[in-house]
């Protein structure tokens, strides 16, 4: 039998209280997608399904915020390990969170994401940063924390604040994310179906993979109501075939 398609997807909450209206649409929005591992930013745990294990960056981002807020979390439909909350002290911090999670394919590394936007404390929070200065601190020291820690197959995704290809950015931010992701599939760039709209939310793996088939999901609700500024990404991906053990046949699985 074919083995599954691990569903990959994230969609940024837009700081959603889960108590409010808004909140408990969105609350549905996120279970819909139905998704093996989900990436949330600017979210809280209470948004997340009941179900399935939850991780988290850490609270402190700079700004002041209601104790339950984080910018990036991470939700798994099984057991998470070897997860780490900070990932460097080179990573403006609150903005990061990786762990190892289970799939039929064995087990995979999975980081989540939230790349400042290019006045993050620029005129609000400490107030002491240049445009972008914060965005190209963290594309800068990324690529160290992208360490797939024996994991056969890796996968980071969340808000990168930047649409791919790039535009409207400056040519120095779009090559530092280009560099950033040397060596990654960004499976989410250009137009997304059936929204045919351009994300700044991704999802991108490594190595490269089978993409089954990548979509959006709107940033409203049926009803018209707005559920977010952004709108949730989703990608079916199939990691690459794994060499068999001599003798053997069909897939490995590692233990985590």
């Amino acid at each position: 039998m074919p083995m599954p398609a691990v569903r990959i997807a994230t969609w940024n909450a837009e700081w959603a209280a889960p108590d409010s209206s808004r909140g408990q649409m969105m609350r549905d929005a996120l279970r819909m997608l139905m998704a093996d591992v989900l990436c949330v930013t600017e979210g809280s745990v209470d948004l997340l399904p009941t179900s399935g294990h939850v991780i988290t960056s850490s609270p402190d981002y700079g700004y002041a915020a209601a104790p339950q807020r984080r910018k990036v979390l991470l939700w798994s439909r099984e057991p998470w390990k070897n997860v780490d909350g900070v990932g460097s002290a080179g990573l403006p911090g609150g903005r990061f969170v990786a762990g190892t999670t289970a799939s039929a394919h064995g087990p995979f590394r999975v980081y989540g994401v939230c790349i400042p936007w290019k006045d993050a404390h620029v005129r609000t929070g400490r107030r002491d940063r240049l445009p972008w200065q914060d965005h190209l601190a963290y594309l800068s020291a990324l690529p160290v924390v992208l360490n797939d820690r024996g994991a056969n197959w890796c996968v980071c995704l969340g808000d990168f604040n930047q649409r791919v290809p790039g535009y409207r950015a400056p040519a120095q931010v779009k090559t530092a994310l280009t560099d950033a992701f040397a060596g990654w599939q960004v499976v989410t760039g250009g137009r997304i179906p059936p929204l045919g709209e351009m994300a700044i939310d991704h999802i991108a793996c490594r190595p490269e993979g089978e993409v089954v088939q990548v979509f959006a999901r709107s940033r409203f609700a049926s009803d018209g109501t707005r559920l977010s500024d952004h709108f949730g990404v989703v990608a079916d991906l199939l990691p690459p075939a794994r060499p068999a053990i001599a003798g053997k046949q069909g897939p490995v699985h590692d233990s985590a």
